[in-house]
């Protein structure tokens, strides 16, 4: 396993007690939330267009969000959504729809969205998955994915189309709640199989099983940048920084010296622009503006919870 050069290593939004930026090149450190005596920040996502940092911590179960200032500093936080959750880390940023999507174990895995500022929330489905994981988007097709005891499924961005993409004997309940990551830039999802201490990879609909990675036993936190896989390993007790090249099957490492609750790669090519349905007027929406993964039609107007539909509007339910 070879070592990182320097144009290897993609800046890292890193979710360590606090929230930093482990920047490129010199990967000097960046705070950007002071590890505190009362939360310690577990989980973090971006969006990168309006300079947004989420970040969960425990014991408290709430997702914040600061936002970069253009001299370097940021915002204070902002509570955008709270749960009863004791580490609430089960999230997802859309940055072509502006949406947060996210998933309460203490509701029956109940999946839910809402906008960026955590407001119109709303109820998608019950889940029903036993799973810990976070989950997956899409924003181009549309779908958010999430492994369940069926395996590997997906749900449209709007809480129909539910799938399950794949499920065999060897992806068993033992992996329920398993790494995912999805290549956006190939149409390929990658999965660890927990007990055969294995990474594969499938395209987003299922297809094309394959094999890419074996004895990966203490492997976590599968992402995707740029056409390779990324993920964390251990060595003397430490994280290490990996890159899988699946052109080439090769792997190059990067000791860290510490250990990461969660990790993001922070960049805009990690958040490519997409076209987003509801940019214009919200769609003619009053409310929530979805988009529909088959296309017919594009976006779905809704209600959020404790609305209800009144004609061509939402008016509060009583």
């Amino acid at each position: 396993m070879d070592k990182f050069k320097l144009s290897d290593k993609p800046p890292l939004l890193i979710a360590k007690d606090g929230v930093s930026i482990k920047e490129e090149s010199s990967w000097n450190t960046k705070d950007i939330v002071s590890k505190s005596s009362s939360i310690f920040a577990v989980s973090v996502d971006y969006h990168w267009q309006n300079k947004f940092i989420y970040y969960s911590g425990v014991p408290d179960g709430v997702l914040y969000r600061v936002k970069l200032r253009d001299d370097g500093g940021f915002t204070p936080k902002e509570t955008i959504i709270a749960t009863s959750l004791f580490d609430f880390y089960q999230y997802a940023v859309d940055w072509v729809h502006d949406k947060i999507f996210w998933i309460d174990l203490q509701k029956n895995d109940t999946l839910y969205v809402s906008n960026l500022d955590g407001t119109m929330a709303k109820t998608l489905a019950v889940l029903d998955i036993n799973s810990i994981k976070k989950p997956v988007l899409d924003p181009y097709k549309k779908y958010i994915y999430f492994t369940s005891s069926n395996g590997i499924e997906r749900i449209g961005m709007n809480g129909r189309d539910r799938k399950v993409i794949y499920s065999d004997v060897y992806f068993t309940a033992t992996d329920v709640g398993s790494d995912i990551a999805i290549d956006l830039q190939t149409d390929r999802i990658y999965y660890k199989e927990q007990l055969y201490a294995r990474i594969s990879s499938m395209k987003s609909d299922g297809s094309d099983n394959r094999q890419e990675l074996t004895n990966v036993y203490n492997s976590k936190s599968l992402t995707c940048y740029q056409g390779n896989l990324y993920y964390l390993g251990k060595k003397y007790s430490l994280d290490t920084f990996i890159r899988y090249n699946p052109s080439t099957g090769t792997t190059t490492e990067q000791d860290l010296g510490q250990i990461f609750w969660d990790y993001k790669i922070y960049h805009p090519f990690a958040q490519i622009s997409g076209t987003n349905p509801c940019d214009s007027n919200n769609g003619g929406c009053t409310h929530l503006c979805l988009p529909n993964p088959t296309g017919e039609p594009a976006y779905t107007c809704e209600c959020p919870d404790k609305y209800i539909e009144q004609g061509n509007s939402c008016v509060e339910s009583t």
